[in-house]
């Protein structure tokens, strides 16, 4: 027994566990199937697939050995309705395909081809109608070998599939904004009703006769989930009608549907879990290492059934923010750290679901008061567990948030599906799956993923481009720009851009390094500023503070045809790391001057230099 809990008992020895997936006795062609929760339970007729008796309780079988195994991924009414409908398919093919297949025995291959070309033309129905049947069929023992085989030979092409991606900002803000509003409505509206409960409970004198009135309903449906009736009718009294109704007084002490929804969509997006994950939560959390005294994280089991028997059952860890996180992630919004902490979110969902919870005898987190036409009367029908997806339908209309195809920005429509898939974009980190599965799946077929790749992509490339600019665009100061800075030597500064200090150091080279001169070698791109250049002589071709001159000439041409000279008698990886930059570099340069120049600075080439331009190609210069 656990502190505060009750004794643990054993079922009696007569007790048997449900079965699922069975075929009523006599039957052959019916199957039931019962949810693993045991909520829920569908019987599906194969009687009514157009073909062979035996062929028709050969599908009962095989979808009975799909869904009734104990280790089976299929747990939910929706999946093993998914396998209906794909042996419902291959049943039409075969009643189709002439000759009628009689038995199972009679199958072969080309039934399977038959089954595939029958989807021609619809590319991506045709995939997913192959893979259910694969799913169904694959283990199956009484499928002949020959069709087994064809079933996992023949191959359809994979349709390309591109989500719509995360949400705009603005849509996201948008559905955010509303499910947010409706959980601070739900609370201020049940803590309000606690209040007058306990007030009328206490004997409050300040009480008007409204509120007693309104207080002792409020009781009453407290201990009992009912209000009084007229015998007879059924009919609520006018006590109750006078107070508003049923629907508005059990709401004062109680989550509805709606409510519900908006807390599954808050948490949805919170947690990056799948919002059918968090609809079936449960309300028995557990503390680390039992503190409960810092209530800074839970574990809630939660249930995935497609991830297999192996690993179906995980636990999900809700945390609550540090403060100082928690108000930097709600600059300007009202309570961040209640709509920012998925811990919070959940215990005050236990905590308003406690009357449902408590008269229902419901164990899951999600327990609302379901009303819908005349059940009002019905207590059975009055409390809803859990989530659907329909709910969060009815949400997104009452709500003005229009279909998907009518979706337009600012008013989007609602996808629990979209709303994953955002909170997963925003914060880069898998949940509930490998880093792999969120690349590979979530990440990878996402439209806006692929916007903002190229959008990267597309920036890295512009910069580098702009990189391969500067490096060609050294800036080459002709010898009718040099005649003219020695006679006007402040204004050729101003137009070159340069200190008039500078550019005289230039012009007498004062500032000349191998190949070309340096504005600033306290400035180097490599490294920290007011450090000197550590890089090597060659890459002051590619630097940005290199600037050519006539007198550089001779060199230029020198290093320009050692280079090419060594190309021959280097590793190709080798001389383009080290070479082709500067090669480039010197091939725009050398371009500003004349043929006349060129032979010139050839002849002008003296042993100083050219023991200079084999001691920079040779790295006998560089720092070592």
């Amino acid at each position: 027994m656990s502190r505060g809990g009750r004794r643990a008992s054993l079922p009696s020895a007569s007790w048997q566990p449900p079965q699922r997936g069975i075929a009523p006795e006599g039957s052959g062609t019916l199957v039931r199937f019962l949810e693993e929760s045991g909520d829920r339970f569908k019987t599906y007729d194969f009687s009514t697939c157009e073909v062979a008796p035996e062929l028709q309780k050969w599908l009962a079988r095989c979808f009975s050995r799909r869904v009734g195994t104990a280790r089976t991924p299929v747990k939910r009414l929706k999946a093993a309705g998914q396998h209906f409908d794909a042996l419902q398919g291959f049943a039409r093919v075969l009643n189709r395909y002439q000759p009628q297949p009689a038995c199972p025995q009679e199958l072969s291959g080309a039934h399977i081809h038959a089954f595939v070309e029958h989807y021609d033309g619809r590319p991506k129905r045709q995939h997913s109608a192959l893979k259910g049947l694969r799913t169904v069929l694959r283990d199956d023992p009484e499928l002949p070998e020959e069709a087994r085989q064809a079933l996992f030979d023949v191959r359809v092409k994979k349709p390309e599939v591109v989500s719509p991606g995360a949400y705009e900002d603005e849509d996201w803000q948008a559905i955010m904004t509303a499910a947010r509003r409706d959980v601070r409505l739900a609370r201020e509206r049940i803590e309000a009703g606690r209040r007058l409960l306990a007030r009328w409970r206490d004997g409050d004198p300040d009480l008007s006769r409204h509120e007693a009135e309104e207080g002792a309903l409020l009781d009453l449906f407290d201990r009992t989930a009912d209000l009084p009736r007229i015998p007879g009718s059924g009919d609520y009294t006018k006590a109750v009608l006078r107070v508003g109704g049923f629907r508005r007084l059990a709401a004062r002490l109680c989550l509805t549907r709606s409510d519900a929804t908006a807390f599954g969509l808050l948490l949805t997006a919170l947690t990056q879990e799948n919002f059918g994950t968090v609809a079936t939560w449960p309300a028995a959390h557990f503390h680390p290492e039992g503190a409960r005294d810092d209530e800074r994280v839970v574990l809630v089991e939660e249930s995935k059934p497609r991830r297999g028997p192996e690993r179906e059952h995980i636990v999900a860890a809700l945390e609550h923010l540090p403060d100082d996180v928690a108000d930097l992630l709600g600059v300007g919004a009202d309570e961040p750290r209640l709509m920012r902490s998925p811990l919070r979110l959940y215990l005050l969902l236990l905590s308003l679901a406690e009357l449902p919870r408590r008269h229902s005898g419901a164990s899951a987190a999600f327990v609302s008061l379901s009303l819908g036409g005349s059940q009002e009367g019905q207590q059975a029908d009055r409390w809803g567990v859990g989530v659907e997806a329909r709910d969060v339908l009815r949400w997104a209309r009452a709500r003005g948030f229009p279909a998907a195809r009518h979706a337009t920005p600012g008013r989007p429509g609602v996808d629990v599906v979209r709303i994953r898939q955002t909170a997963l974009e925003r914060r880069q980190h898998p949940v509930a799956h490998s880093r792999r599965t969120l690349n590979d799946v979530y990440l990878k077929g996402s439209s806006t993923v692929r916007v903002d790749s190229r959008r990267v992509v597309g920036a890295a490339l512009r910069q580098e481009v702009a990189k391969a600019r500067v490096i060609q665009a050294v800036p080459v100061f002709t010898a009718e720009f040099v005649a003219w800075a020695r006679e006007n030597l402040g204004e050729a500064a101003a137009q070159a851009g340069l200190e008039t200090r500078t550019l005289k150091d230039l012009l007498d080279a004062q500032r000349d390094t191998a190949a070309v001169a340096c504005v600033d070698h306290l400035a180097s791109p490599v490294a920290e500023p007011g450090q000197p250049c550590p890089a090597s002589f060659l890459q002051c071709l590619t630097c940005e503070n290199a600037r050519a001159l006539p007198h550089h000439l001779p060199v230029q041409l020198a290093v320009r045809d050692g280079i090419r000279q060594r190309r021959p008698h280097l590793d190709p990886p080798v001389w383009q790391a080290r070479f082709r930059a500067p090669l480039q570099q010197l091939e725009e340069i050398i371009k500003h001057f004349t043929d006349a120049e060129h032979e010139q600075a050839r002849a002008d080439l003296g042993t100083g230099q050219q023991r200079l331009v084999d001691d920079l190609l040779d790295g006998r210069w560089d720092l070592r």
